[in-house]
């Protein structure tokens, strides 16, 4: 008979987050890190260098700023490469904390070779949930749609990348696991955000280097919690198993740990 991922209260979800966390805190953080630092560093040049660019070549043209092109295309593509970066560090994450589920040392050049070869649906199913609850958030009407599915749309990350599901599907997928458990979802969901908030908050008291860190250590903490729940989810609705984990990441385990 399969093993499954046992079922998990909050209690447990948060336990298993910070074992894994603990376990594995050098491995977990350089996942973030060789993205976000870098990524950061590049924002604060770019952006130095475009707002000293902007102000030395405003032109006043009967009492309004033109800003120049240049400034504007940089901003675009910063906004573009974070986005990718942002996926790609999620993908990764996720990953890793699957690997650990099947008692697997994280590999974090694996973790990001796997993240990258569904980069594309990770993408899509983000811009698709993005664009999709920017529409509902322009009028107040919309805004409890907009939130609605926004909870509904919480593991289109991991049903895009695990599942390997196309945008669309990831976003039927994850709606399909948070049915009849909405409510669930956004307290344990709250709870975890609380936590990271919390990190971060405390450790953005260091000057420079505090949010970074904060950043780092919150983002992780979350897509773990986010992950938990969704194997959560499946095992109570489908008996996921652990098998069924392994063969989604391509990952062969021994018997032992079944």
């Amino acid at each position: 008979m399969a093993s499954i991922l046992g079922p998990r209260d909050l209690g447990g979800i948060l336990e298993e987050t910070f074992r894994i966390y603990r376990r594995n805190f050098l491995r977990i953080a350089a996942i973030v890190v060789i993205i976000e630092v870098p990524l950061g560093i590049l924002a604060s040049v770019l952006v130095y260098a475009s707002v000293m660019r902007f102000i030395t070549s405003i032109e006043i043209v009967e009492g309004t700023f033109e800003a120049p092109a240049l400034f504007i295309v940089t901003m675009i593509i910063f906004v573009v490469v974070s986005i990718v970066a942002y996926a790609l560090i999620e993908g990764a994450l996720i990953h890793a904390v699957s690997e650990q589920n099947l008692r697997q040392t994280i590999s974090i050049g694996r973790a990001y070779r796997f993240a990258l070869e569904r980069l594309g649906a990770l993408l899509g199913a983000m811009i698709l949930a993005g664009l999709a609850l920017l529409g509902m958030s322009i009028t107040i009407i919309g805004i409890p749609a907009a939130i609605y599915f926004g909870v509904r749309w919480t593991f289109i990350w991991q049903a895009a990348l695990l599942e390997g599901l196309g945008p669309g599907a990831a976003l039927s997928r994850s709606s399909d696991l948070v049915k009849e458990n909405w409510w669930r979802v956004v307290g344990i969901m709250f709870v975890v955000g609380i936590i990271a908030g919390a990190i971060s908050a405390i450790l953005g008291i260091i000057p420079i280097a505090g949010s970074i860190i904060g950043s780092i250590l919150s983002t992780s903490v979350v897509v773990t919690g986010a992950t938990l729940l969704y194997y959560d989810l499946r095992v109570r609705k489908e008996g996921y198993s652990l098998e069924a984990l392994a063969q989604e990441l391509d990952i062969k385990i021994s018997s032992d740990v079944v």
